[in-house]
């Protein structure tokens, strides 16, 4: 099974980003076995394409091909690894069925994997 990307979009400008970096770095040690990568959407506006982000911090974690998850998450660590270990767990099967409802709900599309280094 391919590893999560787990990605917290923001903006340099937004208080609660820059209050929620350390929350979030604390969770990319908590899991060592996934990539989290802190996306400035302002820096990052031409690969996200037409996708707006409309409020912040967005949570977006991705499986391979597949993006799992991407939505407005309260700074909260809890509910943030709750998530995580939940979409970690999924099977091939409820992977892609996830990803397919998250498609159908519209959204932000975005390949997680064009902002790993």
């Amino acid at each position: 099974m391919e590893s999560l990307i787990v990605a917290c979009l923001c903006a340099q400008w937004c208080g609660v980003c820059r209050e929620w970096r350390p929350g979030f770095e604390a969770l990319a040690t908590r899991y060592p076995q996934a990539r989290f990568v802190w996306i400035d959407v302002e820096d990052a506006a031409e690969a996200l394409g037409d996708g707006e982000v409309d409020n912040f911090p967005v949570l977006a974690v991705q499986r391979g091909d597949l993006l799992l998850y991407c939505d407005v998450l309260p700074q909260q660590p809890g509910t943030w690894a709750r998530l995580i270990d939940t979409l970690a767990a999924l099977d091939a099967a409820d992977a892609a069925q996830t990803a397919t409802r998250l498609r159908q709900l519209g959204g932000l599309d975005i390949d997680l994997r064009r902002f790993l280094r």
